[in-house]
């Protein structure tokens, strides 16, 4: 606060304009009068002159040090707000080593900012090469943005998933002194993102999926042979297969066992087809009632045939008299591929049809191949 009317800088001058008169007269009387009455007034002059250049300079010490006071403030309020921030924040050296760390990234990481302090920032990560690859466009353009990242808590261990952005910090000079991190948490985002597709896949299994044996339905079948089918027109030279499947003697068993008994051999059945086909690469369908069909990709008729050989002996072994399976089996013809789809597919099914009921009209329990006698 500024010295009310200037009462200390006023006394100062009369201080000296006394002192200098007094000086002046007494050099009068011991010398000459008129040189005393021009010291006094030079004297009197220089003391005026004293009084308002230090009052000035006191005024501009003043208002310089009020001005410093306020940055100080400012500074102390912008680092209480960075500190205190739930938000997640921290900044790093040009080496990029940790200098801050706010309480959101306390909380975030599981570490404290002693933790933390002159460590590398890529040791907060758990992919330290990506951290990399961001900091390497930051040197580029200025600022990267990471919309993903996993970290790992170190007081939990509990994975969590954070947006990020890092910028670069100048000082006054314009030059480089660090970074700055603003991440914000999104492990809730992630989680419902999780749930959401989870949801999505169950639904889309219930779409496809035949509910009693839990192989993929009809519908599906009939998507699955023309993606197959438009592939196999950009690339002839790779065969598919498809075995049709029919449960000999299955209206008996069902109406002598019971409805659940015949439910449980489809199941059952369902599972030898699963542990007999090759996984990732073959799949199995519930056609129709006692009727299913599997397909083939890469696979020539006699590939197919030594499948259905071991289908055919797992479900012997499974003795439910008195059924038997009837298989037949057909590959794509080079001739179909310039068919319309549907009609490819549906020309498809057909051979491997008349392929199954050539067995069934030879008592069943067999396989055949269509095209071979």
């Amino acid at each position: 606060m500024l010295i009310g009317k200037r009462g200390w800088q006023t006394s100062l001058a009369y201080v000296l304009v006394t002192g200098f008169s007094l000086g002046g007269t007494y050099l009068a009387h011991r010398f000459h009068p008129v040189l005393g009455y021009l010291v006094g007034a030079t004297m009197a002059a220089l003391a005026v002159w004293l009084h308002k250049t230090a009052g000035t300079y006191l005024e501009d010490l003043q208002v310089y040090t009020l001005k410093q006071k306020r940055l100080e403030a400012k500074a102390w309020y912008f680092e209480s707000v960075i500190t205190n921030s739930g938000n997640i924040i921290f900044t790093t050296d040009v080496e990029h080593r940790i200098l801050k760390f706010n309480r959101g990234s306390e909380r975030a990481f599981g570490m404290s900012q002693t933790d933390v302090l002159g460590k590398e920032v890529h040791a907060l990560f758990a992919s330290p090469v990506e951290i990399s690859a961001l900091l390497a466009r930051v040197d580029e353009h200025g600022s990267a943005e990471a919309p993903e990242l996993l970290i790992k808590q170190a007081d939990s261990g509990e994975d969590i998933w954070i947006s990020l952005s890092v910028t670069r910090m100048l000082n006054r000079d314009k030059e480089v002194i660090g970074e700055v991190f603003n991440c914000s948490n999104i492990s809730k985002r992630k989680q419902l993102e999780s749930q959401l597709q989870e949801k999505n896949e169950q639904l889309l299994r219930l779409v496809i999926t035949d509910s009693l044996t839990g192989l993929y339905n009809v519908r599906h079948l009939n998507a699955e042979l023309g993606r197959l089918i438009r592939a196999q027109k950009r690339f002839p030279n790779r065969p598919v297969s498809i075995a049709l499947i029919d449960v000999d003697k299955f209206k008996i068993y069902n109406d002598t066992k019971g409805h659940q008994a015949g439910d449980h051999l489809l199941v059952m059945l369902g599972n030898v087809f699963l542990n007999e086909i090759r996984q990732e690469m073959d799949s199995a369908y519930r056609y129709g009632g006692d009727e299913f069909v599997l397909l083939l990709p890469d696979t020539k008729a006699e590939g197919a045939k030594v499948i259905c050989d071991r289908i055919l002996s797992a479900f012997r072994k499974l003795r439910v008299e008195p059924t038997s399976l009837s298989i037949g089996i057909a590959q794509f013809l080079p001739a179909d591929e310039n068919k319309e789809v549907p009609q490819a597919v549906k020309e498809f099914i057909q051979r491997a049809d008349e392929a199954m009921y050539q067995v069934k009209e030879q008592g069943g329990d067999s396989i055949s191949i269509h095209g071979t006698p």
